[in-house]
């Protein structure tokens, strides 16, 4: 339940009471003396809360600027049994099934599915919705959506201007991961999206801006600059001139068409992945111990995670560091495990850490500041970003491996969910490793534990496995 609020109880005091809901926990403050808040049955015939199937047509923008919102939304809608776990479909607005005002839905928040209640109270202005519709006329499940989603960023206002990953998470649970296309060539690309596409993989896109002033200007094709896009499908084609490479968007405004040349992700399948989820917080003075270039680094939390045999590895000690390292052998031109670790910051607030994460090799019961002084991590996240979560990618042997999660700062003190994803060993023959082997892309999974953990640091007697 988000906010204590559970829907039946809710639901069943509004019917015996004769009221309609209204929510507590909703803030309905508005500058604007013009916009009214009303329930569809006031400005609208015969409302329904899904007309003959939920649809991508059934998003469409209003002047709030929430198209990274929307256009996961639109993603969603592809993928029926995921939009059905996160909109229940036995809701109406017809007075003999029970409509008193109440609707819910399902979000993922930080490790763990809620359930968000909201009432229909709807902005409008001059007998319209405000925000978004659906070109159905009188659907309003993705207007509420959007409402419940509001709901839990703290208001509509915070939905002006967002991520499309973070929506992207908090409609399947998974892990989503961006791609910078300028980096990569059209065939990596394309094989990224097809492969995506073939695995059910929720996507979206936008296009870079350099200036701030073509943020929503229209090119010469149609795309609309510094816009979220929801990649609905991926075709190859053949013409005249040969092999076309098409990929059908999705704009969430649900007009302004593009214009040229052939104008009109997540992998959700369980028995290749498992995951594991692991709370905790950076304390200050204690376990916040800043960024890696810092000597006080080693004081941030560290999680030490097993990986269990890939192939039959040799083992031997390096003289020189005291570490026992691993060299795996190939099995079926397989080499190394494939782990996906993603970092949340799990605070309410809108005023972000830059963070970052880091996965080191060792066998060592607790790293030291000599250690991190000497060694560089296997894989890290990069430079500390201000963003909700930051993700890495990368191929392990066999070992004991140490995860460190750290904010650029020290001191810094919060929340964080570190979730882990590690390919099962079945599917490791299924995979090729080339070079879009380990490229970028949505995966979405909710699954059990095949990797373990084995313990944690002394001082760190906060930290919850979940």
């Amino acid at each position: 339940m988000f906010a204590g609020q559970c829907y039946q109880s809710l639901r069943a005091s509004c019917l015996e009471k004769g009221q309609l809901f209204t929510d507590p926990e909703f803030s309905y403050i508005n500058s604007d003396p013009d916009v009214k808040w009303k329930r569809p049955p006031e400005f609208c015939q015969n409302p329904k809360f899904i007309d003959s199937g939920a649809r991508s047509t059934d998003i469409c923008q209003g002047q709030l600027g929430d198209c990274w919102l929307l256009a996961a939304i639109s993603s969603l809608t592809l993928h029926p049994t995921l939009l059905s776990r996160v909109v229940p479909e036995d809701q109406t607005f017809c007075p003999s099934g029970g409509y008193c005002g109440i609707f819910h839905f399902k979000l993922w928040r930080f490790g763990e599915w809620v359930d968000v209640v909201v009432d229909d109270k709807l902005p409008t202005k001059g007998g319209r919705l405000l925000y978004t519709k659906s070109d159905t006329r009188g659907e309003m499940w993705s207007t509420l959506l959007e409402k419940a989603y509001a709901k839990v960023c703290g208001g509509y206002s915070a939905l002006q201007g967002g991520a499309i990953p973070e929506a992207l998470e908090d409609f399947t649970g998974g892990v989503a991961e961006s791609v910078n296309v300028t980096r990569q060539s059209v065939e990596e690309i394309w094989e990224l999206v097809n492969q995506s596409e073939g695995d059910k993989a929720l996507m979206g896109c936008y296009i870079e801006v350099s200036e701030p002033s073509d943020i929503g200007r229209i090119n010469d094709e149609g795309l609309v600059l510094g816009h979220a896009y929801s990649v609905i499908g991926a075709k190859k084609v053949q013409s005249r001139l040969g092999e076309v490479l098409l990929l059908h968007l999705r704009n969430p405004w649900g007009f302004t068409e593009y214009k040229g040349a052939w104008s009109d992700r997540i992998n959700l399948d369980s028995s290749c992945w498992s995951v594991t989820n692991l709370s905790g917080r950076w304390e200050s003075g204690v376990s916040a111990g800043g960024g890696r270039r810092l000597k006080s680094f080693f004081n941030n939390p560290q999680f030490r995670l097993h990986i269990d045999e890939v192939s039959s590895p040799d083992q031997k000690v390096d003289p020189a560091q005291g570490e026992e390292t691993y060299t795996s052998q190939e099995e079926d031109g397989i080499k190394g495990r494939q782990i996906l670790l993603q970092l949340l910051q799990t605070d309410p607030r809108r005023d972000r850490f830059h963070i970052a994460c880091h996965l080191y090799k060792s066998l060592r019961p607790r790293l030291d500041r000599g250690f991190f002084t000497r060694s560089r991590p296997v894989c890290d996240t990069g430079d500390p970003q201000n963003s909700r979560g930051v993700v890495l990618r990368t191929l392990v042997n066999s070992g004991e491996y140490v995860i460190v999660p750290s904010t650029h700062n020290p001191n810094e003190e919060g929340t964080f969910l570190i979730r882990v994803y590690c390919e099962k060993m079945g599917c490791m023959k299924k995979r090729q490793v080339t070079k879009t082997a380990v490229l970028d892309k949505i995966i979405v999974a909710a699954l059990a534990v095949d990797c373990y953990w084995d313990g944690l640091w002394p001082h760190n007697e906060d930290v919850v496995i979940a």
